[in-house]
């Protein structure tokens, strides 16, 4: 059991050691980014980006089917650092028929992702294959992607604004879970 824990914890199964310490790449840009849409045919995504190299996003199109006609789950992935302010991410999503349900594979995509100077905003080109059910998106070998897309987004970070902060904005985000659940059982 012990070793399960550390196996799950090492630096080998969630990023590197190198973007996990304080001031590098990964702590400078880890947090919640906003990509609102800009045109009719964009979605609205959060992206999460994590220190140890692992990502995670939403959109506002993956559930009902309107990437006709089918649906994908949240995208899970891992990232590192590609250059200055620059990242790369393989990222995989469950794709399902929207009407039936039926699991028609597993869709994996690259993101290349350019930072500005400021690490606040993100400029994100995304070009993915979806492999059918049995097939290693990983490693397809000679098989044929039942589907291929691409398409490009910006997100901004979500800031920890002071217009929400509790006793005039003194508090962080730990002091108000803290101070949530103290008051559960008043």
């Amino acid at each position: 059991m012990i070793f399960g824990i550390f196996a799950f914890s090492s630096p080998a199964f969630s990023g590197t050691n190198e973007q996990t310490e304080q001031g590098n790449f990964g702590a400078q840009i880890a947090g919640t980014y906003l990509a609102m849409p800009q045109s009719a045919d964009e979605s609205t995504r959060i992206l999460n980006l994590f220190a140890d190299g692992n990502l995670a996003s939403i959109q506002s199109v993956q559930f009902k089917g309107e990437v006709p006609p089918n649906a994908f789950s949240n995208q899970h992935g891992t990232w590192k650092s590609s250059g200055d302010n620059k990242a790369e991410a393989i990222v995989l999503s469950i794709v399902y028929d929207a009407a039936t349900g039926a699991f028609l594979g597993t869709a994996k995509s690259q993101f290349d992702m350019q930072f500005d100077n400021t690490l606040q905003t993100v400029t994100v080109t995304v070009k993915g294959q979806v492999f059918g059910p049995g097939i290693d998106p990983l490693n397809p070998g000679n098989v044929q992607p039942t589907d291929e897309f691409s398409h490009n987004f910006q997100a901004k970070r979500v800031p920890v604004s002071s217009s929400g902060a509790v006793n005039g904005g003194s508090e962080t985000a730990a002091d108000n879970s803290n101070a949530s659940a103290g008051s559960q059982g008043n």
